[in-house]
C-alpha cells in the first residue's frame, strides 16, 4: 500500500510538468523568444478546424523555425516543440 502511495506521487509530478523540450535533430534550427512588441504577429500555423491565423500576444513566449513563427500550442503539433523528456532516445534512426 505504501508503493502505491509513492507511484500516485510520481504519476502526479509527471502530469505537472510543464517543461518543452527541441528534439535533438532540430535544436540548431529553433530559437524560442518572448514578444516584447505590441506590433501584429501571427502564427504561422493554423488551429486544427480553423481558417484564420491567430494572434501572438504581448509577452506570449513562441517559437521560430527561420523566419517562421509559431505559438507554442502549433510548435508542439508541427514537432518543433515536444513534451517527452527523453526524445533524443526515441529517436527513429
Amino acid at each position: 500500500m505504501a508503493n502505491d502511495h509513492h507511484i500516485d506521487e510520481q504519476t502526479t509530478s509527471t502530469e505537472k510538468d510543464a517543461r518543452l523540450y527541441v528534439p535533438i535533430n532540430d535544436a540548431e534550427n529553433i530559437e524560442v523568444s518572448v514578444k516584447t512588441s505590441t506590433s501584429k504577429e501571427y502564427c504561422f500555423s493554423k488551429f486544427p478546424g480553423e481558417d484564420h491565423f491567430h494572434l501572438l500576444m504581448h509577452g506570449e513566449i513562441y517559437v521560430t523555425n527561420g523566419h517562421e513563427m509559431y505559438c507554442l500550442d502549433c510548435a508542439i503539433r508541427q514537432g518543433f516543440l515536444t513534451k517527452d523528456r527523453l526524445n533524443w532516445q526515441h529517436q527513429k534512426k
